[in-house]
């Protein structure tokens, strides 16, 4: 859907603070144009003969040095952004919000996050995310039986919605969610395997500054960017390090140090604007940086419309017929917390594009959770599929270790065991798999499995000392790489081995940040890390034509 050969965009200037300052009309022959256009603005949705973007002034000034011929049309919002007259969109107190069929106030959201929590302290936890640009509180709520404990034995979970302030259908819904968990916590068996077995993290609003661009008691005038007028899903670390026009937001920070202070197996980012299921990558095409777990993310989605058709047979298939789509294929989008999450923090996540009405009539919000209720339970229950295992070694220490699926996984997409030595990997149903787990200064160990629907299958690995033997498939030239690359952390240095000479050597942390970088145009050297802080840092490095890339505990 993303093919097209005439695109038309509309640009619209605004006069306020908030505003994304402009919506262009503009035409394009071909995708490698969209994509170069994708990376000076921000793409909003595509249309059958027309792209929908956004930017601010520097976006625009760069857009320009494309030379291609646009129109701009203004709209002065001054005026009503500035009102503080009430939304009849939003409601002011728990009355107006009954059955959630309206968005609430800014403040009325603060205090029905709050009495979830209050109200339902055995299952539910008010966590604090973060602060905005203008200091409005980034909230989730934890969802678990065992509430107050971090149980490292259990998977992770994260639903995040409305990044994108004026998408906010997602908002409303998420409200919903938690108020459904909770009603039937102890009547629905589905609900109760879930709460009880995961640990689940619900974040209804994640740019409050934009939805609220107008005023706490405005949803109608909000916004796509945040308050310092950029777009948070253009803002992460990228993969390839190419994009560095914007510094690290607020609220972006605050979502990546959220992700590095969890161990996410599985998330979903809600979106507006368009209706269709998309998973990574966003950045690259599958040809330039094949995907793995590919089979995984067409299993979870289609499970998702299958589930969602079941109410409304026509919902999903403005964009792709079968309801989910590759993200580069709809279009190339650089910055986007998927790809970081999926990178980075191995999370495997998707983006859900819920209506295409952005700030949803209030009239139809039930019927958009009718459609999406049983999905998005359903999307949530998916971390329980797959295997989970504890890694230790003879003497039953607990071990970080690397899992990974041999034939398949290569440099990027293999997970993590946790400190602990807990590691959560979700899979395809009713698939055999040969699983390996690496730890530096541990020999190699493997099994097999054969995945069970809606079952955590355990896998538990106890290593023996010795020298770690990279697993081999001479099938997968990619998974081959990885007997070809090490690293070792070991006293305070890490040491890094390559059969060939190594041009290039960064060590970058989960943020983004390059902390070190060397070209030592030899095969093996150490990288001191003495002063460096405990936690996950990424070891890229450049050997030749091939690329490296590698996840290091540094403690």
């Amino acid at each position: 859907m993303k093919k097209i050969i005439v695109i038309a965009a509309l640009l619209f200037l605004f006069f306020y603070g908030h505003a994304q300052d402009y919506k262009i009309l503009l035409q394009t022959p071909d995708l490698k144009t969209i994509a170069e256009i994708s990376k000076l603005v921000s793409i909003d949705h595509i249309n059958k003969d027309s792209i929908v973007a956004f930017a601010n002034q520097e976006e625009y000034n760069n857009f320009k040095s494309l030379n291609i011929k646009h129109s701009v049309i203004s709209l002065d919002f001054k005026k009503q952004n500035k009102s503080k007259s009430t939304d009849n969109f939003v409601a002011q107190n728990q009355e107006d919000l009954k059955n959630y069929t309206k968005y609430p106030s800014y403040q009325l959201y603060l205090q029905i996050m709050e009495d979830f929590a209050k109200q339902n302290s055995d299952i539910c936890k008010l966590v604090t995310i973060g602060q905005s640009v203008e200091g409005r509180q980034i909230l989730a709520l934890k969802i678990s039986d065992n509430v107050d404990i971090d149980e490292a034995s259990e998977p992770e979970f994260f639903y995040s919605s409305s990044m994108h302030g004026d998408e906010i259908c997602g908002y409303v819904l998420m409200l919903k969610l938690i108020d459904y968990i909770i009603k039937n916590y102890n009547n629905n068996t589905q609900i109760y395997n879930l709460v009880n077995n995961a640990q689940i993290y619900i974040n209804p609003l994640a740019n409050p500054d934009g939805t609220y661009a107008g005023g706490d008691d405005n949803v109608s005038n909000s916004t796509r960017y945040n308050a310092n007028n950029i777009d948070l899903n253009r803002n992460f670390p990228t993969i390839d390090k190419t994009l560095a026009k914007q510094s690290l937001q607020p609220e972006t920070q605050a979502m990546i140090d959220f992700a590095q202070n969890h161990r996410f197996s599985l998330s979903a980012n809600l979106h507006g604007g368009d209706e269709v299921l998309n998973y990574p990558w966003d950045s690259f095409y599958n040809y330039e940086l094949p995907l793995p777990d590919e089979d995984f993310f067409v299993e979870i989605c289609q499970n998702y419309i299958d589930t969602a058709r079941t109410i409304d047979p026509t919902y999903m298939k403005t964009v792709s017929e079968n309801g989910y789509i590759f993200g580069s294929e709809w279009y190339k989008v650089t910055g986007g917390r998927q790809d970081y999450m999926n990178f980075y923090h191995r999370c495997k996540e998707i983006t859900i594009e819920l209506s295409r009405q952005k700030v949803l009539d209030t009239a139809k919000i039930e019927n958009y959770w009718q459609k999406n209720q049983q999905s998005l339970i359903n999307f949530a229950s998916q971390c329980l599929q797959g295997v989970k295992g504890k890694v230790t070694d003879i003497y039953g220490k607990e071990l970080e270790a690397s899992i990974i699926i041999g034939c398949a996984d290569n440099e990027y997409s293999h997970t993590f065991s946790r400190d602990s030595g807990f590691y959560f990997r979700p899979l395809p149903q009713g698939k055999f798999f040969l699983i390996y787990a690496v730890a530096d200064g541990y020999q190699t160990d493997s099994a097999t499995i054969t995945t069970i629907k809606d079952s955590l299958i355990t896998l538990n690995f106890c290593l023996q000392p010795g020298q770690s033997d990279e697993p081999i498939c001479a099938a997968n030239e990619i998974q081959k790489d990885l007997t070809e690359f090490s690293t070792f952390f070991s006293n305070g240095k890490i040491t890094i081995k390559s059969p060939t000479i190594i041009n290039n050597c960064q060590l970058i942390t989960t943020d983004g940040k390059i902390v070190y970088q060397i070209s030592p145009q030899k095969e093996n050297f150490d990288i001191p890390v003495y002063n460096l802080k405990t936690g996950i840092y990424i070891v890229r490095a450049l050997c030749g034509e091939k690329k490296y890339t590698r996840k290091i505990f540094v403690k």
